[in-house]
């Protein structure tokens, strides 16, 4: 019979010539040798559950965290990884892409797992040996261990692995150590490592120890679901801070790259039992067990702003977890809408007129929004600033950015407590903060209601979908990364200590990542819209205005040419 090599140098009309009962035993044949391939060598045949999983394969970040749901192929994918540059094999779906400068096999890799005998024993070990499928029975939806047979000491997992050590030896010279969360601190520390992964969250200080551990050019990642329960959320809230460092924006730390990863995002998660697994859970856990979402945030004050896309159920008038991208998994309804509140700018908002809102302060930078204000009365922050100078370099950088962005403000408003205090930069006495801004032309009112309440209940609303527009009222331009953030992270004060699972927050805001969402609530608090806005006779920002009034003549002069 003609071998692989032969048969791919066959030109169709040679293939034709070949009797019909030969052809159905070379496709047997080649049938049979792509079964041995997929199990020998199942790592070229790995392909990346989704985007976000395939951007963590080609980063090429000193320090990666993954965290997903229950089911999201978070440990799976992380593990992959260090296949890969154990090997030097890079899988056929990632073969373009993948960043060669890590592959640089022998390397000496570390996993570390939760425990050795109920995680490693019974749910990775059989994932890397090549003879054991990790899946459904169909054979398809599933893999065999992904270390090449070839690559294992005569062929064998027991040849190469060393229980006594704990450690995988290959035959190009890579190992693989295998240690748990539990082992004592000085365990971690000794040889340098290439590579290391982590399966679920330790203490922040095996975290802190394995991070000396690695050689220069190396690289570590966690993979982890937080834990849904808030007594043990806090003892995670370490990695939040590492996750968050990693996330796209302007404080995104040089050497993190942060991924997330959703457990109905995985083809080959069974939705019933996923469905199983949520049922009984609060709103919170659902989060948890499928988006990786921290607990320790859950007590946020805004928990409806997000800054990614979400399900609304207008049957539950709530967030929605939608597994067959159909029905809210809760009740059934279909009347549901995929929404975020982060949101691409666009150019028409810059033509609406806004309102400007400044919090003034001694200690820290003045924080200023520009919340425009649509034809039918939703709100959309397009711009932000943060300026830490006097008022005069204030006043500055307002006018700048508003000539920039052509805004039309007509009017400005600040913070009354603030706005009324004394100053502390004059000499003058029983002068206040509103008449400083007010000297340098940045004339702002303070004639504002401070109910935070009144604000916060206004904004609640604002930002639930509308059953008509299928969208909220409240948008915050991407640009605007401060505001966004402040939006996800203020929170009610924490009890002192853990009381029990059933006890509310206290109903007092936190003071931190307050000052973009009370500026927001002044807005709130002033009723605007775009008839009262359009009847004010007063359009203050008169350069800016200025400005758009001249680029407006521009675009009609060429369109008319």
């Amino acid at each position: 019979m003609l071998t692989p090599q032969e048969i791919n140098k066959l030109s169709p009309a040679e293939l034709d010539a070949i009797p019909i009962e030969e052809r159905i035993k070379i496709g047997k044949y080649l049938a049979q040798a792509e079964a041995q391939l997929r199990m020998e060598q199942a790592i070229l045949y790995y392909k990346p559950v989704g985007p976000e999983a395939r951007r963590f394969h080609l980063s090429n970040k000193r320090k990666r965290p993954v965290v997903g749901g229950n089911g999201s192929s978070k440990s799976e994918t992380q593990l992959v990884d260090i296949v890969i540059e154990m090997t030097g094999i890079i899988p056929v779906s990632l073969k373009n892409d993948y960043p060669k400068e890590r592959l640089r096999p022998p390397i000496h890799a570390r996993l570390i797992v939760k425990s050795l005998t109920n995680t490693w024993e019974s749910v990775i070990k059989p994932k890397l040996m090549y003879d054991q499928w990790t899946g459904l029975k169909d054979g398809v939806r599933g893999h065999w261990g992904w270390i090449p047979k070839h690559l294992l000491i005569k062929g064998k997992w027991e040849e190469s692995w060393s229980e006594k050590y704990r450690i995988l030896t290959l035959t190009n010279g890579s190992t693989l150590q295998i240690m748990s969360h539990d082992q004592d601190l000085t365990d971690f520390s000794g040889a340098s490592i290439h590579r290391i992964g982590v399966d679920e969250g330790p203490k922040a200080a095996v975290w802190r120890e394995n991070v000396m551990r690695m050689r220069e050019g190396g690289s570590i990642s966690i993979a982890m679901t937080p834990p849904d329960d808030e007594s043990a959320s806090w003892d995670a809230a370490w990695v939040y801070e590492l996750y968050e460092s990693g996330l796209p924006g302007p404080n995104q730390a040089p050497d993190v790259e942060s991924f997330t990863l959703f457990s109905e995002d995985n083809p080959y998660t069974d939705k019933k039992a996923l469905e199983d697994m949520v049922r009984g859970l609060t709103d919170a856990q659902k989060e948890v067990r499928m988006h990786g979402r921290f607990m320790h945030l859950s007590g946020r004050i805004f928990p409806t702003y997000t800054d990614r896309q979400q399900y609304w159920c207008f049957q539950c008038n709530k967030n929605s977890l939608v597994l067959d991208g159909k029905s809210c998994s809760t009740c059934k309804s279909e009347n549901i809408v995929l929404y975020s509140h982060l949101i691409e700018p666009f150019e028409k908002a810059f033509t609406w007129p806004c309102i400007m809102a400044i919090d003034p302060h001694p200690r820290k930078p003045h924080c200023i929004v520009w919340d425009a204000i649509s034809p039918s009365d939703d709100i959309y922050q397009v711009a932000e600033l943060e300026v830490d100078d006097t008022p005069t370099q204030v006043k500055k950088a307002v006018d700048d950015l508003e000539r920039n962005l052509h805004l039309r403000v007509y009017r400005r408003l600040m913070d009354p407590n603030m706005g009324e205090s004394p100053t502390t930069t004059s000499t003058i006495r029983h002068r206040t903060v509103k008449q400083e801004f007010d000297d340098v032309g940045l004339r702002c009112s303070t004639n504002v209601s401070d109910d935070r309440f009144i604000a916060r209940m206004k904004m609640a609303e604002y930002l639930k979908p509308d059953p008509r527009t299928m969208q909220p009222r409240f948008h915050i331009f991407n640009t605007c990364k401060r505001s966004s953030y402040q939006m996800t992270h203020w929170s009610w004060d924490e009890w002192a200590g853990y009381v029990s699972d059933r006890k509310d927050s206290k109903p007092i805001p936190q003071e931190k990542n307050s000052d973009f969402p009370t500026l927001h609530g002044y807005v709130m608090n002033d009723n605007p819209s775009f008839r009262s806005a359009h009847a004010s006779s007063m359009v203050i920002t008169t350069p800016a205005a200025k400005a758009r009034k001249e680029a407006t003549r521009d675009r009609q002069h060429q369109q008319h040419i």
